[in-house]
């Protein structure tokens, strides 16, 4: 596979993508729902998946009615998260790696994530990441989160990227949309759920892994010095 531009920057989304957290809180909703008197199943649970936690609200009123305990389902699955994720959340296969590789090339990275901003910091620094992340866009610096470009457009323009020159890695159909619509390039790493053909026909390619990602930034840099594909 050949980049269609020169890769300036990388904007990573986190979860699921960079850290292995969405069957975590897919666990954690439906432990939460039964703490609550309510079944929130599965297939309800990745209907949520990428998307900011103000639409997963509306969708859960939507679903179970103006007298759902919200906020006691919320903070339930709060508390089983936190109980699960004590001592940090493990990372997707080859994120390390991939993460090390750019931060050595010298390849700007930007998080952009539908989490809030004291979750991410969180688990990116417990698991050591955070340093490599110049900028970070939570769902508290935007107006309107994924499947809107907001977030990507925000990360790129605080890189000083035009969004084309920017690879963005994605593992849903939501922020896959959010990337696409901002004009960057875009590798989808499916966690949980699988794109359907006319989502795969937004990005570049779909890769099992990180891992992947890797290899072909490597095969590039041999086709190009990664000191032009940075420039």
């Amino acid at each position: 596979m050949v980049f269609p531009h020169a890769v300036e920057a990388v904007l990573f989304d986190m979860d699921g993508t960079l850290l292995d957290t969405e069957r975590l809180y897919v666990d954690a909703w439906i432990a939460a729902g039964r703490a609550v008197g309510h079944e929130i199943t599965e297939a309800f649970c990745h209907r949520m998946i990428g998307k900011p936690m103000q639409d997963c609200e509306t969708m859960m009123i939507e679903r179970f009615g103006a007298d759902f305990p919200l906020d006691a389902c919320i903070e339930a699955c709060g508390a089983f998260v936190a109980r699960a994720s004590r001592s940090g959340v493990p990372l997707k296969e080859g994120a390390r790696e991939l993460v090390d590789y750019l931060t050595a090339m010298n390849i700007p990275l930007a998080i952009a994530t539908s989490s809030r901003r004291p979750t991410a910091e969180h688990h990116l620094s417990r698991c050591g990441l955070l340093s490599h992340f110049s900028i970070l866009v939570t769902r508290d610096d935007v107006a309107r989160g994924k499947p809107h470009p907001e977030s990507y457009l925000r990360a790129a323009r605080a890189l000083g990227k035009e969004p084309r020159r920017c690879l963005a890695l994605e593992d849903s159909p939501t922020g896959l949309r959010s990337a696409a619509a901002a004009g960057a390039m875009t590798i989808l790493t499916p966690d949980i759920l699988q794109p359907s053909a006319e989502e795969r026909a937004l990005c570049l390619t779909v890769v099992a892994s990180l891992r992947d990602v890797l290899e072909l930034l490597r095969a590039q840099a041999d086709r190009q010095p990664l000191g032009a594909i940075a420039r």
